[in-house]
């Protein structure tokens, strides 16, 4: 009788312990998604109630902006802001002449208005990049412009980083954004910890399908820090922007964005983001024969060193003694 009560004992005690297991993973899993989502609510009605006014006020915020860059592009410039390719073509002598024959202030404005347009349709996910892409190649070369649009790219790509803050936290509760972004969490952190994240947003980047609006919303609520995802964000779109910097060269020849936005352009940007792909797939074993390089270049060096100093020693006649008593 007392083996029974004792059996049960133990067997009511190890329930108690699997419970408080189960509470505890339970615990742990609900505060792992509070960190990555806000809380969940009971209906989707209540969430588009927390991101209409969010939205209302991006929306102003950008409405504001656009007034105030196209009043300081008037102001500044005298041009309007570029829709089509043929705005860019009559508007790229005026700034060629500003950029080159003009006065060292004249530059500045161009490059200062620039940028201002670049950041804003960055930061609010507008289309028509590429058309400042072909200007920037005009003005400033390939090389120069190349440089100077991708780094703003990544300043842009910042500020809807931040936007994301604001619109992202409500618009993660919706099932089939919550849905992408499970998925891209599951693969970030798997990423984080076999190469490193940062090689893992640099292959979103210069992927050329991928949704960039969706990894800027995303990126603050996964916990990606604002250092790798700027830098992904300016080598991954050197390559597209190289191109369009070499079309802008021979703006002039051009009849369309379609002259750029080819096919084989499009396998091009594929081919380098799968090149991407090597640290990602080979990662540990390239810094595993990296790091056995390096020591071996150390132990090289250890043993050069050594042989210089008995040969220093040899030449001066010097025996050393030997300290060691029996």
């Amino acid at each position: 009788m007392s083996v029974t009560r004792l059996n049960s004992s133990i067997h009511d005690t190890l329930n108690e312990f699997g419970e408080e297991d189960d509470d505890k993973r339970t615990v742990e899993q609900e505060e792992q998604e509070e960190q990555y989502y806000p809380k969940q609510y009971e209906s989707g009605w209540q969430a588009w109630q927390r991101l209409v006014p969010r939205l209302a006020l991006f929306a102003s915020v950008g409405a504001v902006s656009l007034y105030l860059l196209i009043q300081l592009t008037h102001l500044v410039l005298n041009i309007d802001l570029p829709h089509t390719l043929q705005d860019v073509q009559s508007i790229a002598t005026q700034l060629d002449t500003m950029t080159h024959e003009g006065t060292w202030w004249d530059y500045v404005k161009v490059v200062m208005v620039f940028a201002a347009i670049y950041v804003w349709q960055q930061g609010f996910s507008m289309p028509g990049c590429v058309l400042l892409n072909l200007l920037s190649g005009h003005l400033y070369g390939v090389v120069a412009g190349s440089l100077w649009t991708s780094y703003l790219t990544g300043l842009g790509s910042t500020l809807a980083y931040f936007f994301g803050w604001l619109v992202g936290q409500p618009a993660m509760e919706m099932a089939w954004i919550r849905h992408r972004a499970d998925l891209m969490r599951e693969q970030m952190e798997k990423e984080r910890k076999s190469t490193g994240l940062f090689w893992w947003l640099l292959f979103a980047r210069l992927f050329p399908f991928s949704p960039y609006w969706f990894i800027n919303l995303a990126s603050p609520l996964l916990g990606i820090s604002v250092v790798p995802f700027f830098w992904s964000t300016f080598l991954g779109s050197l390559p597209y922007n190289f191109v369009c910097a070499q079309a802008g060269e021979v703006l002039g020849e051009l009849s369309s964005t379609s002259d750029i936005l080819t096919v084989s352009l499009m396998i091009k940007l594929l081919l380098v983001s799968l090149i991407s792909l090597i640290p990602i797939f080979w990662g540990k074993t390239i810094q595993r024969k990296l790091r056995g390089w390096i020591q071996q270049r150390k132990e090289d060096e250890e043993m050069e060193l050594d042989r210089y100093q008995q040969h220093r020693q040899t030449s001066l006649g010097y025996v050393p003694v030997s300290t060691h008593i029996n």
